[in-house]
């Protein structure tokens, strides 16, 4: 296969989602590949207020004041991690309020540390409108460690707290893809968590991770689906080292 398989290639946020929201600003995950961080470092910061503090944590107070209307798919907080642990639980809490104001319109969240939606399960089950992910680039923890990825709660982490989370509707984010076990052990730890919806695409800014063949990602998705998962392709390409 010698071009990429691309469906969604070009946007930074899920096809399915049609608007982004972010009351809560910032990560202190530090993954090499964030493009939020590069976004508001070498652009954002230097023309908007919202970001003059840089990627520094942030809840904004004007944008709880938003509206919504009904069917619309609201991606938020897709500018930080508003579930990393420095995020101050009454922060999450005004977001949830908001959530709650319109449940006609559904809410997609997305974190690394998906073990804080199990600290607030009991509040967080009672939103059948908002739908929790969790990205989960690899299931290889020393691979994740060896090559410096991120300082987020590591891969096998993840996969544990969001198989935890029964009451939760839940998603899972491959995004960026990095090398893996197995098609079909890792697609059997990704089916026990249960999601709505997987989306899986490979590195688009070039940062040379270490990535998976093309036809091992390839395999990983029909493992998926054998699994009744729905799988959404992003960028599908061969490995950097493969062009």
């Amino acid at each position: 296969m010698d071009m990429a398989r691309s469906r969604y290639e070009g946007t930074r946020m899920f096809h399915i989602v049609t608007r982004t929201w972010n009351p809560i600003t910032g990560c202190k995950h530090y993954c090499k590949y964030c493009w939020a961080r590069m976004l508001v470092e070498t652009r954002l910061r230097k023309v908007t207020r919202k970001y003059a503090e840089g990627f520094v944590p942030k809840l904004h107070e004007k944008e709880l004041d938003v509206c919504f209307k009904p069917g619309e798919l609201v991606f938020v907080a897709d500018m930080g991690d508003m579930f990393g642990d420095w995020v101050p639980e009454k922060w999450i809490y005004r977001v949830l309020e908001v959530v709650e104001r319109f449940p006609q319109t559904t809410f997609l969240f997305l974190t690394k540390n998906p073990r804080r939606y199990y600290a607030l399960k009991s509040t967080l089950c009672l939103h059948r409108n908002a739908i929790f992910g969790a990205t989960i680039e690899t299931d290889l923890d020393e691979l994740y460690i060896g090559y410096g990825i991120s300082r987020a709660p590591l891969p096998s982490e993840r996969i544990a707290y969001m198989k935890a989370l029964r009451c939760l509707r839940k998603m899972v984010s491959i995004e960026p893809i990095i090398d893996f076990s197995s098609p079909r052990s890792f697609a059997e730890k990704i089916a026990e968590i249960e999601p709505e919806f997987v989306y899986i695409g490979y590195d688009n800014y070039d940062n040379r991770l270490p990535e998976p063949t093309l036809d091992k990602t390839l395999e990983l998705i029909d493992n998926l689906r054998q699994h009744g998962i729905t799988v959404y392709e992003k960028t599908i390409r061969k490995a950097w080292y493969e062009q």
